[in-house]
C-alpha cells in the first residue's frame, strides 16, 4: 500500500547537527555514517491541536536518522549526538 504522507521531525539543534556538525564517535572519535531508515504509523499518532491534521487511517512515512560508528560499532540516535 502507498503512504498518504511523510513526516521529519527534527529540533533546531538536530536540523544543525545533520548540516553542520561534525560526524566523529564520542566514544572513540571515529567517523560517524548515517543511516536513513523509515517507520510507518498511522496518522492518528500525529493530531493535535497545533499540527497539520491526517485522517485517522493515513499511512504515514516517519523518517529516522541514526548514525554508526565504523571503528568501534557503536550506534548513537540523532537526539544523542545533539545534545
Amino acid at each position: 500500500m502507498k503512504h498518504q504522507a511523510i513526516r521529519y521531525d527534527f529540533t533546531i539543534r538536530e536540523l544543525c547537527y545533520i548540516l553542520f556538525g561534525t560526524k566523529k564517535c564520542p566514544k572513540c572519535g571515529g567517523t560517524l555514517k548515517k543511516e536513513k531508515s523509515y517507520e510507518t504509523r498511522r496518522g492518528s499518532e500525529f493530531n493535535s491541536k497545533r499540527g497539520t491534521f491526517l485522517a485517522q487511517n493515513a499511512r504515514v512515512k516517519y523518517y529516522v536518522y541514526t548514525y554508526y560508528c565504523q571503528k568501534c560499532n557503536s550506534q548513537f540516535s540523532l537526539q544523542e549526538l545533539a545534545k
